[in-house]
């Protein structure tokens, strides 16, 4: 290699690092300038070259070079740490470099960085403090600024309208726009409109449907009268987010994610489909499957480009700054998203626009259509980050085994989804994995998306699944509180060890108790470990008195009503009433079930879901309706419809509504939905049937909202039974409950 002079590698280190003035700090490289020229007052010593930001909490860069025959020992160090000390009289955080074009040394804070082997740009070094500065309290604060002069004061109803002229304004800031105080609503909107359509002009000729962001905009409407100090208030809000992203030491992705992500905490309810992925959960899914410089990164439903501008940022640093060439080719042909709703696209073309992303590779269409696949096909995709809709009615499966059918094979593609989402579409689930292996599964904390529960599931396209287990962990916890009004926060700084940790034990999949390894045949989602069933004696009775009083014809709210005036303030009760309470002592210790055999209620039950029967098709009768009550044996009313009839001798169960109350059945009846119907694979009578319905109603306690007993679920779960001879002891269930109804003077 050819030796350089010194003062050719200080020029080279230049060009590399990008040391030029910027209106924010005091850059460059020389012989002649001496700390005191830099503003150290009466320090004669002259560094090669300087990095110092006007704002002394950002940290600074010295810079100190050698010619390429002049080997980096201990004097030319302890030059570097003499000039680093100097700028720490200044600056909290401190790099000093030293390079000869061959080799490098790195110390941050005077400690010496091990693994630097070659000189990137500023970027990456000041991207060494980065984590410790962001304000997120800054931005919350301007978010609702922000929306509250957009909203309330501009009348700018629609949330995503709010969102998009915010990031079309700050598009217009990269862009070199003067927003200012002073500047009318209308004078304001059209030098955004400027701005926006030169910034956009090279880019829709590489992609016609970048003109969205202008329509959208274009109809975007508020108050004619518009309040003034509402503008100003906006406009300055945007200059402060604008001058974050725009720092050199500032990660603007952070910024942008945390400031979508407080924005849509004030949807309305007409605004509820969208959800967008917290910036802590982008981190861990880039690093779970392990992103780097050299990926092509696809997100099939991109939302507002998180998951694209958190592998852009995270890939630029790495290939060593914005200004670098890598940088370019990452930003212009290895980021690609796709999304179908109107607005949110033109929001994803604006936050990609924010961070100068060149060719900005976005489609707006549908992800799991023919055309889509096609798409995704022609672009080379080596790994895949998506969060798509949970709701079925926009195809969440659909969408995920149309995006592992368009990959080439080996991909690594993780997809956040509703923990039992796949369990629950079972048939299109053994579809993808005759394809494809579902390799980990990632549960998340419970409180990421309100009202469900998530995992990142983890797959490798194109290699099938066969008998391979699945492994699953569960991140119970992500040390994010929540604060008033403000949401979840990690405002102890506790989530990037947590980050490093959970990483650690995916990548060797050992480590942590919470880890299981799952049969796909039984489960495709992480098992939560439940409490064990405790049974009592009045759990039985309580089977017991309910059935009684259905067939008695007595109403089991007025019963337990006037039971409970009876036993509290000794009124009056029908003698009818008084027999069904004097059971006598009740066994109050538990069960003792440690000899119980389990047995899957797939192997005791045929399982059939009921079937929904709206109120307009309802026909007048008297016929049993069954549906979601914990009531009068499960029956809400009686119809005429005859053509879905199950037979008696049939257990209920509810799996929606009033999860697990079951009763068992003893005329034809329709069962809603809501319901699964277990019809028995053995000679089932009423005694045996409540034993059942009994087991039934406490498992249920283990089911939700949000983790329903569904059929496919049902079938693998697991009862624990008396038996005799490995097999369910059906005489010993039957004498239990006739007992009981002895008890009962029945």
């Amino acid at each position: 290699m050819k030796q350089l002079t010194e003062d050719q590698v200080r020029e080279l280190a230049k060009a590399t690092l990008g040391f030029e003035d910027t209106e924010s700090a005091l850059s460059g490289v020389g012989q002649l300038t001496t700390f005191n020229q830099l503003g150290f007052r009466g320090v004669p010593d002259k560094p090669d070259g300087w990095y110092l930001p006007k704002e002394t909490a950002f940290p600074a860069i010295i810079l100190e070079v050698k010619a390429s025959k002049v080997a980096l020992r201990q004097p030319q160090i302890d030059e570097l740490l003499k000039n680093c000390l100097i700028a720490a009289r200044k600056y909290r955080n401190v790099v000093g470099i030293l390079w000869n074009s061959e080799e490098i040394v790195v110390v941050k804070d005077e400690e010496r960085l091990e693994g630097e082997t070659t000189l990137k740009n500023k970027e990456y070094y000041l991207g060494l403090f980065a984590e410790n500065h962001i304000d997120t309290q800054k931005i919350f604060t301007l978010t609702k600024r922000i929306n509250d002069a957009l909203h309330f004061k501009l009348g700018i109803n629609n949330l995503y309208h709010r969102m998009i002229f915010t990031a079309c304004a700050l598009v217009a800031k990269q862009y070199g726009a003067r927003l200012e105080k002073g500047m009318s609503y209308n004078l304001c909107r059209a030098t955004i409109k400027e701005k926006l359509e030169l910034s956009n002009r090279e880019s829709i000729q590489q992609n016609t449907k970048l003109h969205i962001l202008l329509d959208v905009f274009g109809e975007i409407k508020a108050n004619q009268e518009a309040d003034q100090d509402a503008i100003d208030r906006f406009m300055e809000s945007v200059s402060d987010i604008s001058d974050n992203i725009n720092s050199d030491f500032w990660n603007g992705e952070d910024v942008m994610a945390i400031f979508f992500n407080e924005f849509t905490r004030y949807k309305g309810k007409t605004e509820q489909g969208q959800v967008f992925t917290p910036d802590h959960i982008t981190s861990l899914m880039y690093r779970l499957i392990e992103v780097g410089q050299d990926d092509v990164v696809f997100d099939g439903t991109c939302g507002s480009g998180a998951f694209l501008v958190k592998a852009m940022c995270n890939m630029v640093k790495e290939a060593g700054g914005n200004r670098t060439e890598k940088a370019r080719h990452i930003k212009q042909q290895q980021l690609f998203g796709i999304e179908l709703h109107r607005e949110v696209f033109a929001l994803a073309c604006a936050n990609m626009l924010i961070h100068k992303d060149g060719k900005t590779n976005l489609e707006q269409m549908d992800c799991q259509s023919e055309e889509a696949a096609k798409w995704i096909s022609s672009k080379h995709i080596t790994k895949v980050l998506m969060n798509p809709p949970f709701e079925n009615k926009y195809g969440c499966v659909k969408i995920v085994k149309n995006v592992l059918d368009s990959v080439p094979k080996g991909t690594d593609c993780a997809f956040i989804m509703p923990d039992n989402k796949l369990e629950k579409n079972i048939h299109l689930a053994r579809r993808i994995l005759r394809e494809h292996r579902l390799e980990k599964i990632v549960k998340l904390p419970s409180d990421i998306f309100p009202g469900v529960t998530t995992s990142v599931f983890i797959f490798k396209a194109h290699v099938p699944q066969g008998e391979m287990s699945i492994f699953a962990c569960h991140i119970a916890d992500d040390g994010l509180e929540n604060i008033k009004n403000q949401g979840r926060q990690d405002i102890r700084g506790r989530w990037k060890a947590k980050e490093d940790y959970w990483v650690e034990v995916v990548y060797r999949m050992s480590g942590d108790d919470t880890i299981q390894w799952l049969n796909p045949q039984e489960h495709l989602s992480y098992q939560v470990p439940t409490e064990k069933i405790v049974l009592y004696e009045s759990d039985f009775i309580r089977s017991v008195l309910n059935h009684v009083l259905y067939v008695n014809g007595i109403d089991e709210r007025d019963f337990k009503e006037r039971a409970l005036e009876y036993v509290l303030y000794k009124c009056d009760m029908p003698d009818e009433y008084k027999a069904l309470i004097d059971i006598g002592e009740t066994n109050r210790n538990p069960i003792d079930t440690t000899q119980w055999r389990p047995f899957t209620y797939r192997k005791l039950f045929n399982i059939v879901k009921g079937k929904r029967l709206t109120k307009a098709d309802m026909k007048e009768g008297d016929v049993n309706y069954v549906g979601a009550t914990a009531f009068n044996n499960g029956i809400r009313e009686t119809i005429g419809n005859t053509e879905h009839l199950h037979t008696p001798g049939t257990i209920t169960v509810c799996y929606n509504g009033s999860i697990g109350e079951s009763f068992f059945q003893m005329q034809p009846y329709w069962a809603t939905d809501d319901v699964n119907v277990l019809y028995p694979r053995f000679k089932i009578n009423k005694y045996i049937a409540l034993f059942f319905t009994t087991l039934i109603r406490k498992e249920g306690q283990h089911f939700g909202y949000n983790n329903k007993w569904t059929k496919e679920v049902m079938e693998r779960t697991v009862v624990k039974l008396p038996a005799s001879n490995g097999q369910p002891d059906y005489a010993f269930m039957e004498q239990y409950i006739k007992n009981l109804f002895t008890r009962l003077g029945q």
